[in-house]
């Protein structure tokens, strides 16, 4: 029922092996030899069922879960390492949820322990890097220590070496590493720094074609990055790469979409730039237009309310400056 839930998207085939899996784990009592597979089971369906409906229950529940399964897989035991793995990542996923810095720290030190036991070519020792990484990068946005995030691109690089052209976690892994050296760049302003993240924006659109979830994301990562390039290098073709990505992603963010405000904000944004440039009246209309657009996606409440009337004021400040409009 888990298999079909995650091929055909079927709630209740969830609810089902979630039923199941509950009923399956009463008759693996204490000192069974199929309760810690049996415990987790049940974890990865209550975590599904989390990242389903986001109530913060089923995530306690799978974490009380996965530490059961672990403690029934002692240091020599060959399951040990992916009990390691599958907590760190429901830790990581309360930490995402509350920010409880200590775990992050959990998360990083289980992911640790995992990755040490996951020798060179072992199947599970890139999901193991990937996740690391993703921690220290979290760290890294909560701390500022550098190393963290000198060791999250040292981590992307081992993963992406693992991934063969052909296989299909390979543009998430270029993406990963893209996001980490622009993270870099922004630090240090290493120019080759932010070429590197534009290479392998570049290459992970590649893999993301037309009809792939992930392609509004993969346009707008590397339009974030040809802005960065026009404002090191003020050339106007970086500029209007930029506007042609982030007007494809809109074009994939219809209305409804959770990313459709950050598509409008960006494409504003790049709009303004362009007739901050130019001049040309017809840039800063559409700017306008597009942050509208924004504020009424961001209601009264909204965390970004207030950047949304602060955009548009901008625009409409810039257009009164320039044409004296009452």
């Amino acid at each position: 029922m888990h298999s079909r839930y995650e091929s055909l998207g079927a709630f209740e085939d969830l609810e089902e092996a979630i039923s199941l899996h509950q009923q399956a784990l009463q008759h693996c009592a204490v000192g069974h030899p199929d309760r810690p597979s049996s415990l987790n089971n049940l974890a990865n369906c209550m975590q599904c069922r989390y990242q389903w409906k986001g109530e913060f229950g089923d995530l306690v529940e799978a974490i009380t879960l996965h530490q059961q399964a672990l403690e029934l897989h002692p240091v020599d035991h060959p399951c040990r390492p992916t009990s390691l793995m599958n907590l760190a990542i429901c830790i990581r996923s309360r930490y995402e949820s509350q920010g409880a810095q200590q775990d992050l720290e959990e998360a990083i030190s289980l992911l640790q322990q995992a990755l040490e036991l996951y020798p060179d070519g072992h199947p599970c020792r890139t999901t193991s890097l990937v996740n690391l990484a993703i921690c220290l990068q979290c760290k890294y946005e909560s701390q500022g220590a550098f190393g963290d995030l000198e060791e999250a691109v040292l981590l992307h690089q081992k993963a992406l070496e693992l991934y063969p052209v052909t296989h299909p976690h390979r543009s998430s892994a270029l993406n990963n590493l893209a996001n980490c050296m622009q993270c870099r760049y922004e630090l240090q302003g290493t120019f080759e720094d932010l070429e590197g993240a534009i290479s392998f924006h570049k290459q992970a659109l590649e893999l993301r074609p037309a009809g792939h979830p992930h392609r509004p994301s993969s346009l707008h990562n590397l339009a974030i990055c040809m802005q960065c390039m026009f404002e090191s290098m003020g050339t106007l073709v970086y500029l209007e790469e930029a506007i042609l990505l982030h007007q494809q992603a809109l074009g994939l963010c219809p209305v409804g979409h959770p990313d459709r405000s950050l598509s409008l904000n960006n494409l504003a944004n790049c709009m303004q730039s362009r007739y901050q440039v130019q001049g040309t009246l017809r840039d800063l209309e559409e700017a306008i237009s597009l942050h509208q657009q924004a504020l009424e996606l961001h209601p009264v409440g909204h965390p970004d309310r207030s950047s949304s009337l602060n955009n548009l004021a901008i625009c409409l400040q810039s257009k009164y400056e320039s044409h004296g409009a009452m």
